[in-house]
Formats: C-alpha cells, structure tokens, sequence
C-alpha cells in the first residue's frame, strides 16, 4: 500500500511488488486484489496493472497519515508484525486496524 502510494501515477504489477518486498509473485497478486477490494487502488486493464487510486478523500487522508507514522515507528510496527499473538497473528491485527466499513 505504501510503495503504491510513494509513487501514484506508477503501474504497479505483481512482479514488481514481488521485488520489492521480497515476497513471490503469487503473494503479490493477491496482496494487490485485496488493497484493490479495499479500494485503495484500481486494476488498469490497458496497462495490467494497479495504480493508486483511494476511492474516498478520508481513506486517502488516512494512508497519508500512515506514510508519516509508519518511519517514525518502523521498530514497533515490525515487531508487531513478526511477533505472534495465539491464535490470532499480530499481522492479522494489524491488518484488520486498517479494515473499512461501508457503515462508519
């Protein structure tokens, strides 16, 4: 999400983000379907690829404002992350932080 938004007009496919985050090209995909159902990005056919696209000014703000935190916080928001927390992983927390809903 954020390398998406570091570079908006970008066309961002599996592969590349793949690279990026050192993660195979199958994550990838489905890394991009899920911020896409989320609506923080569209899949362009003529390009085949996914650019950043929020589909509201709030949920824009919101990603902006995690561009500020997240290096300011890069430690904690790791540990979090790799860390596990029973049944329910900490990433699958972190993750469901940033889950919208149609009725808020």
């Amino acid at each position: 999400m954020l390398l998406l938004h570091q570079a908006p007009a970008q066309v961002w496919d599996e592969n590349a983000i793949a690279k990026r985050l050192y993660v195979s090209s199958q994550e990838a995909a489905v890394m991009l379907q899920k911020i896409a159902a989320a609506g923080i990005c569209q899949f362009q056919e003529a390009s085949s690829g996914y650019i950043y696209a929020p589909a509201s000014a709030e949920l824009n703000e919101l990603i902006d404002q995690l561009a500020i935190c997240y290096p300011r916080n890069l430690i904690e928001v790791t540990n979090m992350i790799h860390s596990k927390a029973g049944n329910n992983s900490r990433v699958q927390q972190f993750a469901d932080a940033f889950k919208f809903f149609k009725d808020k």
